[in-house]
């Protein structure tokens, strides 16, 4: 089992809604770590998530891809999170919780970012909190225009220029030390 290598509940914190009567002071898990995130009393959060299964991601990777999706769904109980496999074709959506197993990923093919983003339009609701974040090597085809969805791009190392990504925030996936 891979361990993951990004702090969900930090990156995840400025999608969640917040208001001013939300806030019931600060989450002292993370005190001793130096993080000072405030806890909210409701938390909520629609997450679609996507794993690149395209035949350019290698065994290790997708097994980080997975570890990543565990980390997200643990970083905040209260979030409504829903798994996508996408290779040229798209798989899912699969609901998740924190305690759900993961379905077996599919794919194997080519790299088209299209479909999800097609079907992001569809499911997503312009009034309700949310971010896309899709785990790839960032090699495929991606849609004319971005989602009215935040997104975030989580790249393999070796994979695409974390510039040349056309919308949405793009970050490196660090191997493990």
């Amino acid at each position: 089992m891979r361990v993951p290598r990004l702090d969900w509940r930090t990156l995840l914190w400025r999608y969640l809604v917040q208001t001013p009567t939300d806030f019931a002071g600060f989450d002292r898990r993370f005190v001793g770590q130096g993080t000072y995130l405030e806890m909210l009393d409701s938390q909520s959060l629609r997450v679609y998530v996507v794993v690149d299964t395209s035949g350019s991601i290698a065994k290790g990777a997708l097994e980080l891809f997975i570890a990543e999706v565990q980390a997200i769904l643990r970083a905040y109980p209260h979030l409504r999170c829903e798994l996508f496999y996408a290779d040229m074709k798209l798989y899912g959506p699969y609901p998740l919780t924190a305690r759900s197993e993961l379905p077996a990923p599919q794919g194997g093919g080519g790299t088209d970012f299209r479909p999800f983003f097609r079907a992001l339009a569809q499911r997503s609701d312009p009034h309700a909190a949310s971010v896309a974040i899709y785990l790839t090597d960032g090699w495929g085809a991606f849609p004319s225009a971005p989602p009215r969805c935040p997104t975030l791009w989580v790249v393999t190392p070796g994979g695409r220029d974390l510039g040349a990504f056309p919308f949405g925030e793009a970050m490196r996936l660090l191997p493990a030390a």
